[in-house]
C-alpha cells in the first residue's frame, strides 16, 4: 500500500482517488454541505409529499435529508435501485 501513497506534507501521506472508485458514489447537498454517498450502503430513500425533501437511509442507521435537486437525485437512484 505504500507505493499507492504520496507525500503531501509534512509527514502527511495520501491516497490518490481514482475516477473508477468514484462512480458508485451519489454527490447530494445537505444541511452540513455537499455530501458523498455511497450508493452500496444506501439502503432506503423517501420523497416527502410535497417534494420538498427528499430522506436517504443506509445501512450504517445514518439518515440524510437533501433539499437541492431532488428530483434528478431520485432519478439517479431510481435508476440504480430499479433496473429496468
Amino acid at each position: 500500500m505504500d507505493i499507492l501513497r504520496y507525500k503531501v506534507g509534512y509527514r502527511l501521506y495520501s491516497e490518490p482517488i481514482a475516477a473508477g472508485f468514484m462512480s458508485n458514489w451519489i454527490k447530494v447537498t445537505t444541511e452540513g454541505g455537499i455530501t458523498r454517498i455511497r450508493m452500496d450502503a444506501i439502503c432506503a430513500y423517501q420523497a416527502s409529499d410535497d417534494g420538498e425533501k427528499l430522506l436517504i437511509y443506509t445501512k450504517d442507521n445514518s439518515l440524510f435529508e437533501i433539499t437541492d435537486e431532488i428530483m434528478s437525485t431520485i432519478d439517479i437512484l431510481d435508476s440504480k435501485f430499479n433496473p429496468e
